[in-house]
Parts: structure tokens; sequence; C-alpha cells
């Protein structure tokens, strides 16, 4: 099984030695590469003084999720059967890796979330982010009538189903992790989340400010009823899972 970790960083170089250390670390045998979402800072340049492959976009894509689209393709570009999205911020934790591998490779899941609130261990997001997490994973489980706890979590694994899906049939810009989330689901996929531990940010300066604290709910909402109209057309796609 080829299985590679995809890992997102913009500005991380107060980060990305220590991410990079604790998956060589901890190495399993898996591929790294970084996603560079278009920094200005070292970043990149220290991703290839450590030999780990790093792919820059040439502009920031606005959030996050603009690395989504890159690592789908390149997954489904080198034939990966496991793809897993680990973040750059050294939140996310190496040796949790097999958590959210194992479900895949045992074939009880094709996308697999990593959440902080099934367990009390860990860091679990600031008070007013834990707030608009709670109501979108309720909205989400609702409609897709499976309990989600952590609809935000970057900390996911995907099977070469969900790789194919997202690289091939649906080369569309992802622009949420609920859309995501959503668009997998209709599209037939089995989602597990399994609890894991995270750590808080030391260095640098989170995605998530009071601007986009304000505007969560808002563009929350704007990707959900996306998704919703999505619908249909995704579950045309389900030819995939046979």
């Amino acid at each position: 099984m080829k299985i590679l970790i995809a890992v997102i960083a913009y500005n991380e170089e107060q980060n990305i030695v220590n991410t990079l250390n604790d998956l060589i670390n901890n190495n399993f045998g898996y591929d790294v590469v970084v996603i560079d979402n278009g920094s200005t800072d070292e970043t990149a340049s220290i991703c290839k003084k450590m030999n780990i492959q790093c792919l820059s976009h040439c502009i920031n894509s606005g959030n996050s999720s603009g690395t989504l689209t890159t690592y789908f393709m390149y997954a489904n570009k080198n034939a990966y059967d496991v793809l897993c999205q680990f973040d750059g911020d050294h939140q996310h934790i190496a040796s949790e890796l097999n958590k959210i591998i194992n479900p895949v490779l045992s074939d009880e899941a094709d996308f697999v979330i990593g959440s902080r609130f099934l367990n009390d261990e860990g860091f679990k997001s600031y008070f007013f982010r834990r707030i608009g997490i709670n109501i979108f994973s309720y909205l989400c489980s609702k409609i897709l009538k499976r309990r989600i706890t952590d609809v935000t979590s970057g900390f996911r694994c995907y099977n070469k189903k969900v790789i194919r899906l997202f690289g091939k049939q649906f080369r569309h810009e992802i622009n949420d992790t609920i859309q995501l989330l959503l668009l997998a689901g209709f599209a037939g996929s089995k989602i597990v989340e399994v609890p894991v531990k995270m750590r808080e940010r030391k260095f640098g300066v989170s995605e998530f400010n009071l601007s986009n604290a304000v505007l969560f709910p808002f563009y929350g909402m704007l990707n959900l009823l996306g998704s919703l109209l999505q619908k249909n057309n995704i579950k045309k796609l389900r030819e995939i899972w046979d």
C-alpha cells in the first residue's frame, strides 16, 4: 500500500522543522510531501534543505482549503492508495497517524476524521471556535445521518476512492472542510471519526483570527447550502465505489 502524508503549510518557518522532524522520527515508511500555500517566508527552502519534497503555490489561495485540490491531484497522479492531511503548524502529532490510517487499511472507512472531542485529551481549540465547530458538526451529523463531532479537523485520512473522487472525477476547488465532508458523504463514502490528541500552536499566527471568527458562521452556512445544491451531481459519481 502506498501511503502519502500531505503536510499543508503557509508561512510556517517557525513550525515546519519540528513538524517534519516529528514525521521523520516516527517514520512508518510513508511518503511525505509539503503543500506550500504561497508562503512568503522560508517554509519552502527549509523543506528543500531537509530533503522533503515541497510543492509551492505561486500565490496564496486565501485559506488552507486551497491546498486540498493540490494534494488530491498529486496523490491520484502518483497512484497512492492512502492519503493523510497533516498540518504544518505542529499541532498534529505523528504518533497519532496510525489511528486515522488503520480504519482505512482495514476497509472500515473511506474517510477518517481525527476528532479532538471524542476524548478529553489534548488541545481542543478556542472557545468561540468551538461554538462554530459544534453547530456545524451537529448540522452535518443530521444531513449525513451519522455522528460528526469535529467537522473542521484538518487531521484526516482518505482511501483510494476518495482520492480518485477529488483528484479526478470532481476536480473543483474545495472551499471548506464542511463541503469536503458533505460531498464525500453524498458520493457514498464510509465516514468514521476516531479520537486523537493535538497540540496547541506555539509559534506563528493561525489563519483563524478575529475576522475569520466573525465570518466563520456565514461562510460555513454558505458552504453547507452550496454542498446541498451539489448533492445530485455528486451522486452521479457513485460508480467509483463499484
